[in-house]
């Protein structure tokens, strides 16, 4: 049972009055962004109306695994946790810094898919420096009804001085949130990964059965050059597979053979709709098939996008190490 502040049940009152649609939840790290929306849900559905959630947090999910961004429509007595995702998109990354406008793009598309009386927009704690610029470049992509913001004194002033003609709603933050340690976010992160691929199975198919998106690799034209496993023709230049690059190569991209393995990436459908998450397990330069770990059924592969975290199988996240030249 949630111990609702007073501001925070007023606040749902105000929006279910005058049936406020699209509701932008606001607020630094361990705010209680998550608690208000379920208990901002709950109310909305007490109405009878049908609820959308656009779960916008790549750190800490609540619907859907980490490094998306999804929307979902809740039902009574279901948490979040339970509501499967209906549209994706892909982040790659389990942070928005260096991502902000695919962060943009995501959370607009979510939106504009969204078929519900209210959408509630949950946020990341990202909030100063250049979340504060993302939030702000959010507040205009999404034009909100009303922003609720949760905070502790007046730490997203700056932030919101530039939107104060924008309907605000500033209530207390969550007297109950606790801070999380960067490892508890990190073993919560893992358990989610580890949950979406636990139904996994092993989907091979040919290179030319799929669209690659997000980084250089199948963009260009195809070279034949014995010194390399792999490599062809982009518009910044030669990208290359090889066991190790050759002593003397200007101009040319090497990426080490292997680079691909444990990459994740996100799958899309023939409308390039994101459809779920893979695991890249092995990439065959002379068979010319892709091999990926994933829920996902093969028929549903069109597209495949590249990511920057890589992650095991049992949801362990192996770090960001990609190749520059991938996405040069």
């Amino acid at each position: 049972m949630l111990d609702i502040p007073p501001a925070w049940d007023w606040s749902a009152d105000q929006i279910v009055r005058h049936k406020w649609r699209k509701i932008l939840v606001l607020g630094g790290v361990d705010r209680g962004k998550s608690t208000y929306c379920r208990f901002l849900i709950r109310r909305c559905l007490e109405t009878g109306q049908r609820v959308a959630v656009v779960d916008t947090d790549v750190g800490q999910k609540d619907m859907g695994p980490p490094a998306t961004l999804t929307l979902g429509y809740p039902e009574v007595a279901q948490s979040l946790a339970e509501v499967p995702p209906v549209a994706w998109y892909f982040l790659g990354a389990t942070s928005p810094a260096g991502h902000l406008l695919p962060m943009i793009v995501g959370v607009r598309q979510l939106v504009d898919t969204a078929r519900a009386a209210y959408i509630i927009i949950n946020t990341t704690g990202f909030v100063t420096g250049p979340g504060r610029v993302l939030k702000g470049y959010k507040i205009e992509a999404v034009r909100p009804d009303v922003i609720v913001a949760l905070e502790h004194g007046r730490e997203l002033r700056t932030l919101l001085q530039a939107y104060r003609h924008y309907r605000i709603l500033r209530l207390p933050a969550s007297a109950y949130a606790t801070a999380k340690t960067f490892e508890q976010r990190r073993a919560a992160r893992a358990r989610a990964f580890g949950t979406y691929f636990a139904t996994a199975a092993t989907v091979e198919l040919a290179l030319r059965q799929v669209i690659f998106q997000r980084a250089l690799l199948f963009t260009g034209r195809k070279l034949e050059q014995k010194e390399f496993l792999y490599a062809e023709h982009t518009a910044a230049g030669i990208l290359a597979i090889a066991e190790e690059a050759p002593a003397d190569t200007p101009g040319v991209h090497v990426l080490p053979v292997g680079f691909e393995r444990h990459l994740l990436c996100g799958v899309a459908n023939r409308r390039n709709e994101g459809v779920g998450l893979a695991l890249i397990r092995h990439i065959d330069f002379v068979r010319e098939t892709i091999t990926f770990c994933t829920p996902v059924p093969a028929a549903q592969i069109k597209v495949v996008q590249f990511g920057a975290l890589y992650v095991q199988a049992d949801g362990r996240e192996l770090g960001y190490h990609v190749p520059r030249g991938l996405f040069a």
